[in-house]
């Protein structure tokens, strides 16, 4: 297909993907399952060749209707006649027993409407490779996958043709694990986050492992390149403490010579338009990518220990208190920067306020929500303090 985005090597699959790639996590964020097509439809019409979706991508929508990121992806992909391309779909499962990952794959063939055939993975007309994924492994996921032999089972479905590459996604905190994963040498892709502010799974790490991953031959999905989903309600309170943009965080990610595809996270067409667009400037210097580093040093200190609304840990959990925790905490963490910055936190304390459903007085600290939290933060720990310094 003809298009403007640059391509870049995926590791050694002997594909390129576009290095800005369409995430569908959004997809269940949004007012209407048509505006759900228009943007992964606006994304393929782009020349868009990888789109990153999960089994646990789910969610109500604004018109108050389920939304299931796989099964919209494949909607689209069934309709599509004009690609001429394999389209690349990494996708994901919690399932880290033999048995638990059979059941996630076997689901995700379902809603992705994958037909396997002499000639490789299609959903209608369009050739895909898919990338299966293990979901953000840690510590005590990896232990179960290595004792079970999940990850035996995982390479037996690769060679019966059931997925084309196995990979998996894992966060900071966790580059022990990641290192290990990578030297078994049963994965292809990995997925890892990434940015301006906190590179230390990268050039800032003991182990620049986006290096060690390429140099192992895997392709390389860079996620989190804004710090998170909370990032842009976060840098308003900054204001003009960094002269950071938006573009600068993307160019910053795509500066990285590892990296094969920035999930970039966008919501609406005119997003993904302006990351495009971003792609296609000049690459920042040496010079000018250790200036930025210096200017979010000066503030990535204000992005630990908060919560960045990723809602990973409400994907495969509900609070038994009814507590949905992404806004909760996501909101004690601006009312928090702004204190900690000098403004005035009333806006934020009313907007914490104003959240529907339970708020932090209503957690019992039972722990169940730990395990669920892929960066490892203490989140009973962190609704206590919320209910004492909120009420």
């Amino acid at each position: 297909m003809q298009t403007k985005i640059k391509r870049r090597k995926f590791g050694d699959t002997g594909l390129y993907v576009s290095e800005v790639a369409l995430g569908a996590m959004n997809l269940r964020m949004l007012d209407t399952v048509e505006q759900a097509f228009e943007m992964v439809n606006y994304a393929l019409d782009q020349g868009i060749n990888l789109i990153d979706t999960a089994r646990a991508y789910n969610g109500v929508n604004g018109e108050g209707v389920m939304v299931e990121s796989e099964d919209i992806v494949s909607r689209v992909l069934a309709s599509r006649t004009d690609i001429d391309e394999p389209i690349v779909i990494v996708t994901k499962g919690h399932g880290y027993t033999p048995e638990t990952f059979d059941e996630d794959l076997d689901i995700s063939l379902n809603k992705l409407r994958i037909r396997k055939t002499g000639k490789g993975l299609f959903i209608g007309s369009v050739e895909v490779k898919l990338v299966y994924f293990y979901h953000g492994i840690m510590r005590e996921r990896w232990e179960t996958m290595k004792s079970s032999g999940a990850i035996d089972q995982g390479k037996r479905r690769q060679a019966a043709g059931d997925l084309t590459y196995l990979g998996f996604s894992a966060h900071y905190g966790d580059g022990d694990v990641i290192k290990e994963a990578i030297d078994t040498g049963a994965f292809q892709v990995t997925e890892l986050p990434y940015n301006l502010y906190n590179r230390v799974l990268s050039e800032d790490g003991e182990i620049d492992l986006f290096r060690y991953a390429a140099e192992h031959g895997m392709g390389i999905v860079n996620m989190k390149a804004f710090n998170g989903t909370a990032n842009l309600a976060t840098s308003r309170i900054l204001g003009d403490m960094v002269s950071i943009t938006y573009s600068d965080m993307l160019r910053f990610c795509l500066g990285n010579p590892y990296v094969s595809a920035i999930d970039a996270g966008a919501r609406w067409p005119r997003e993904l338009e302006q990351d495009i667009n971003d792609s296609l400037l000049p690459p920042l210097t040496k010079e000018e990518r250790a200036a930025l580093a210096a200017e979010a040093d000066k503030v990535s200190g204000l992005f630990s220990n908060i919560c960045r609304e990723c809602t990973h840990c409400m994907e495969k959990f509900q609070c038994p208190r009814g507590i949905y925790i992404p806004s909760v905490l996501g909101a004690y963490a601006r009312v928090n920067i702004a204190e900690a910055v000098g403004r005035d936190t009333e806006p934020y304390r009313k907007a914490y306020a104003a959240l529907e459903g339970p708020l932090a007085d209503a957690c019992v600290a039972c722990g169940q929500c730990r395990p669920w939290c892929e960066y490892h933060l203490d989140i009973p720990a962190l609704m206590t303090e919320a209910k004492e310094k909120l009420g």
